[in-house]
């Protein structure tokens, strides 16, 4: 991370992008937002407000009490906002994202996407339609992420998790178990898929996206870099990222 130094302006003279994120505590999020951030662009965190073990009760409540932290990002003078969690919207099923969209925009005028939104958007444009998923989540959530992708045009073949038994601390992930794991489940698909996704920001990915596209020449995208890509379009920030996968050039 290296930015350039411009005395007397903040560090977000040219955008201040708002990140929802689930939780109270954050660690990932932020820092492959600033490995991907272009000069003068901050991030402005607050949180849905989820804790303990999630549920489908929690997730209603979050979204239904969504005008709080958004006004505070609001009074943060932030360009955009970005909503960070696939799970809250997919469980509700196709259509609820707009539902989400209309009480935001009830509250605040400023451009708003969703970590889903941002992502489907992202395949959109890179024009793949069949993909191979890689994420934090557990096969009851696959089953949402995937018939909610199905019906925005995205066919998932085959779904895989980084979560074990042994392993539920993902946000510490090795960069190397990411990408092998991604690499091997593309080559079991490499005949049909046209790309990987890489779902759940919590775990770490954009720094193994360049590679991977350059090793299997699909494009790749995360739920991380995907929300960066849509809060910098709605920002009126144009500017190319480098280094982060094909989508930047879209």
């Amino acid at each position: 991370m290296q930015f350039a130094a411009h005395p007397g302006a903040s560090y977000g003279w040219r955008a201040r992008l708002g990140l929802l994120q689930p939780r109270n505590v954050s660690d990932t999020n932020p820092y492959e937002f600033y490995l991907m951030a272009p000069d003068g662009v901050q991030l402005v965190l607050t949180s849905l407000g989820l804790s303990g073990a999630l549920s489908q009760e929690k997730y209603n409540e979050a979204v239904a009490n969504i005008a709080g932290p958004i006004g505070l990002l609001e009074a943060r003078g932030v360009d955009s906002i970005v909503q960070a969690g696939i799970p809250p919207i997919v469980t509700r099923g196709w259509g609820f994202e707009e539902e989400v969209l209309k009480r935001v925009g009830s509250v605040t005028s400023i451009p708003f996407a969703t970590d889903i939104g941002s992502s489907l958007a992202g395949w959109q444009a890179l024009d793949v339609e069949k993909v191979v998923m890689l994420s934090g989540f557990d096969d009851e959530m696959h089953g949402h992420i995937t018939r909610y992708a199905g019906r925005g045009g995205l066919e998932v073949l085959e779904a895989a998790s980084m979560r074990t038994d042994a392993r539920e601390d993902l946000d510490t992930l090795p960069l190397e178990a990411v990408y092998r794991a991604a690499r091997s489940l593309f080559l079991k698909h490499a005949d049909d898929a046209e790309g990987i996704w890489i779902t759940g920001a919590f775990m770490p990915s954009v720094a193994v996206i360049e590679t991977l596209e350059q090793d299997l020449g699909v494009p790749v995208v995360t739920s991380a870099q995907a929300m960066m890509w849509q809060g910098l379009r709605l920002a009126g920030i144009n500017h190319g990222v480098e280094g982060f996968g094909a989508l930047f050039d879209m």
